[in-house]
């Protein structure tokens, strides 16, 4: 039935099938109607699904799943709340994902005290966007002490799994590892190098996400031109000192 594009739930009965839903692509099979039409003789059927030559029901439910989320493409109901793991969720967080959906576009500073669960809110906005098809590539900038902190949450909390831009197989990519590879979890200090800058600035990413923000509050330095120049379409930005100073830093 995947094969066809369809997917159904059957009602049986005796030596009746009735399709009680369906999303048809590809019209009839098997003498079986979408509109709700009975079969008279479904045991053919039924026997070819016990033999396996359709897809298994992991991948049926898998595909459904995939199906309902696209078309479901407004953030009126989210989804991703289903897809996090081991995650208590509060009010402040549930507030704050529908916030940077629907109002800020994807594009917003997360300022919630040390402790309230930024790089969640983070993560849940882009699982509701990795969810429905509209990002596939995500640069995550950390300093280089929280690389794996970053890589094990985000693996844990949303099975996503990242390459950390200090591993073998990313240093020995070369250069081309910054498009080789669709999820990076990176040190922002050695991105701002020489000799990545260039190629991290020229490289489209779907979804940037910045940690320990207030680095960028001084518009001189490398790492504020570096995530300014890169080629984006979603950004947020994660501190808990947005203003250290004065407002200047802030509008940085």
């Amino acid at each position: 039935l995947l094969r066809l594009g369809s997917f159904v739930q059957w009602e049986v009965s005796g030596a009746v099938v009735r399709v009680r839903n369906a999303v048809a692509v590809g019209g009839k099979a098997d003498g079986v109607a979408w509109d709700g039409a009975q079969a008279a003789d479904p045991s053919s059927l039924l026997e070819r699904v016990s033999r396996g030559e359709f897809s298994s029901p992991d991948s049926f439910f898998l595909a459904r799943e995939a199906m309902e989320s696209s078309t479901k493409p407004g953030f009126d109901q989210l989804l991703s709340f289903r897809a996090a793991h081991g995650v208590n969720l509060y009010p402040h967080q549930v507030n704050t994902v529908k916030i940077v959906l629907r109002q800020m576009k994807g594009r917003a500073l997360l300022c919630d005290e040390v402790g309230l669960g930024k790089t969640v809110e983070a993560g849940l906005v882009m699982m509701e966007y990795l969810l429905r098809g509209m990002v596939n590539r995500v640069l995550i900038l950390t300093p280089p002490s929280l690389l794996h902190q970053w890589q094990e949450e985000m693996a844990q909390k949303f099975n996503l799994d990242f390459v950390l831009s200090d591993s073998p197989e990313f240093v020995a990519a070369g250069p081309q590892a910054w498009t080789r590879f669709p999820r990076i979890v990176a040190s922002i200090h050695m991105a701002k190098r020489t000799e990545h800058l260039k190629q991290v600035s020229s490289t489209r990413f779907d979804m940037v996400i910045v940690d320990e923000a207030h680095h960028l509050r001084h518009r001189n330095t490398l790492a504020w031109k570096l995530v300014n120049e890169l080629d984006k379409k979603y950004i947020l930005l994660l501190t808990a000192t947005p203003v250290q100073n004065n407002l200047d830093e802030l509008f940085n």
